[in-house]
This record gives structure tokens, C-alpha cells and sequence, in this order.
């Protein structure tokens, strides 16, 4: 662990961890004034009065003009400059690759489809559709990519079905070395989970449950971080054991009768068992909204109500997969200084 006498033998670390502290208070109160800043980072007024120069001028910070007057000399608003940056968003399908630029605050500056062309490779039409974006876009400075498979610590993409050629494809390194930017590859139903988090913070703890036909996942927000697992296998519901069979042999109907609400019911009952999470979201299937009731009766009946989360249904149109993919890509731009 480091000391303060250590940090503060290291100037320029020091100086990047109060640009770091300033730029957070920023984006959480929306706007401050100097002296506002310098109370909620606790760094002197005259250092702070320094970095704000300097982010004014490399445009990382604007004035909003001065702030309501209390009495004395006008103080001038400061606010994140949310239009400096942009992410590349790009979810991965079968397909084809849908799109979008967004801004540091999550605003879509474009959104665009491009229909997968098979007379070249996925990678070959993923570095060229990257290539436009970032042509139209220069000031896009990092990349997130969704894809319908799981992805490793280190970015490679594995148990993709859909798309043969990323099988055990180091996705992000190729990336990274094509456009010299920082990239994020992420699993669709982490991206996913990550994105209804950002638009709904009330739950520090929740599982972003999915199914579709005869496939079922989840995500997993921990502590209020997506939690993927040691190997990228957190949330893989499919494989969860029943009276001997997995889920998904369950879902196909080749095992047994067993109703999908009750099905349904158990998986829920075994995700509060393992987790106790606060919520419980069900995703996937269009009539999931009326079916909520006999579901949460039925999960009544095989657990006390006190430990039972809220269990609700994804609404389609919040978008949270692009929300997740731009929440991740930012983040990449706002890591935060480590000192070690």
C-alpha cells in the first residue's frame, strides 16, 4: 500500500488523481463552481483553480456562465464537456452489426444497421463498419462491442455458436492493434445487465434473467458491479441441475412436462438462494409482464416471502443493451488512477 509521503513524491500521479477527483465530482453533480469543487474533493483552491484552467483549455471542461448570485462577486459554473469524447458501439449478430455513436453522457449522436455481407469474413466487415464509424466520428475514443457469446477476462470470445469464425478469437487484442484505442468486448447478456443497472441504481444486487425458446441466461450485478465469474461463466442458467437434468433439457420438453412458470419458479428460487439479490428482472419472452403474478405466487410457495426479492419485467424499448455497451465503453475513458 502506498503512503502519502509516496504519492506525494510523484507529482504527475498526483496531478492526474485530482483531475481524476475533479472530473468525478463533476459528472456527479452536474456542475460546480470552484469553490464548490474544492470542498467536495478537498483538494486547496488554489490547485483546483490551476486544473480547471487547464481543462478548460484542452476542452475537457466548459463554462456555463456564472452561477445565481448570493450577495458577492458572481461565481462561474463549470460542467463536463460530454461532446469531447464518443464511444463506438457495435452489437455483434448473426446478421449483421448494429451500431451507434454516444457521447460521454449517453447520447446517441447515430444509430445505423449494416447487414452482414458473406462475401467476407465477420472480422473483415466488423474492422471495415469500425473503420466508418470512426472516419464519420473522430473523436470516438474507445470501442465497445456486444457479442452473442461468453468473452474471457482478456477479451477472447468463445462459446459462440452463432458465429463459428470468433471461436476462440482474441477479439479485443485485434481490435485494439487495428484502431490503437481501448476496446471492450462483451458478452450480450452482461452488456445487457450492466445497461438496466445504469437506468435503474436503486438495486446494489439484482440477476438480469433471459430466456427465449429453449435458451435461458443471466446476468449478474454484485455490489453494484457486473460480476462475470473466474472464467466467464457466471449466469450460464442453462447448465443449472434440476432432479438430475439441466434447464435447458427441461425448456426442450424431452425430459419431462414441467411447466414453464414452474420451471420459471425453481431457476428463481435457486438464483435467491445463491445470491439474495435485491431484484429479480425477467426478460425475454413478450407475454412475461402478465404472467408475473402466478410467477411470484408460485415463488412464494416454495420460499418465505420475507426473503423474496422484487421481481419485475424488462421493458424493450429502455434499450438496455446499448446502454450497457456505452456505459462499458465510457468507463474505459474514465478509468481511474491506481496507484501502486
Amino acid at each position: 500500500m502506498t503512503d502519502k509521503n509516496e504519492i506525494t513524491g510523484k507529482p504527475t500521479v498526483l496531478k492526474e488523481l485530482n483531475i481524476s477527483l475533479i472530473k468525478d465530482a463533476l459528472k456527479k453533480s452536474g456542475q460546480a463552481t470552484r469553490v464548490e469543487l474544492s470542498k467536495q474533493t478537498k483538494i486547496s483552491q488554489p490547485t483546483v483553480n490551476l486544473l480547471i484552467n487547464e481543462l478548460l483549455a484542452d476542452k475537457t471542461v466548459v463554462s456555463l456562465g456564472a452561477a445565481a448570485s448570493t450577495g458577492g462577486r458572481k461565481a462561474e459554473l463549470y460542467a463536463l464537456n460530454l461532446k469531447k469524447s464518443a464511444v463506438a458501439l457495435i452489437i455483434v449478430g448473426e446478421g449483421g452489426f448494429e451500431t451507434a455513436v454516444v457521447d460521454m453522457g449517453l447520447a446517441e449522436e447515430r444509430r445505423d444497421m449494416v447487414k452482414r455481407d458473406r462475401r467476407q469474413s465477420y472480422l473483415k466487415q466488423l474492422v471495415s463498419v469500425l473503420g466508418g464509424m470512426l472516419k464519420k466520428s473522430p473523436n470516438i475514443g474507445a470501442i465497445s462491442v456486444g457479442v452473442p457469446g461468453a468473452v474471457s477476462k482478456e477479451g477472447e470470445v468463445f462459446a459462440i455458436p452463432q458465429i463459428p469464425e470468433f471461436e476462440h478469437f482474441a477479439l479485443r487484442a485485434e481490435l485494439e492493434n487495428r484502431f490503437g484505442l481501448p476496446v471492450q468486448v462483451t458478452n450480450d447478456i452482461n452488456a445487457t445487465t450492466f445497461g438496466y443497472r445504469l437506468l435503474h441504481e436503486e438495486a446494489e444486487n439484482l440477476v438480469y434473467l433471459y430466456t427465449e425458446g429453449e435458451k435461458i441466461g443471466a446476468g449478474l450485478i454484485l455490489n453494484g458491479a457486473l460480476y462475470p465469474g473466474c472464467t466467464s461463466f457466471a449466469g450460464e442458467v442453462g447448465y443449472m441441475q434440476l432432479g438430475g437434468r439441466s434447464v435447458e433439457e427441461i425448456m426442450s420438453g424431452k425430459e419431462t412436462a414441467l411447466s414453464f412458470l414452474s420451471l420459471l419458479a425453481q431457476v428463481v428460487v435457486n438464483l435467491v438462494c445463491m445470491f439474495n439479490p435485491e431484484k429479480i428482472v425477467l426478460a425475454g419472452r413478450a407475454d412475461m409482464e402478465q404472467q408475473l403474478p402466478e410467477l411470484i405466487q408460485e415463488c412464494e410457495r416454495l420460499l418465505p416471502t420475507s426473503v423474496l426479492p422484487a421481481i419485475d419485467a424488462a421493458k424493450a424499448e429502455e434499450g438496455y443493451y446499448f446502454k450497457g455497451l456505452g456505459g462499458l465503453g465510457i468507463a474505459l475513458l474514465e478509468q481511474d488512477i491506481h496507484i501502486t
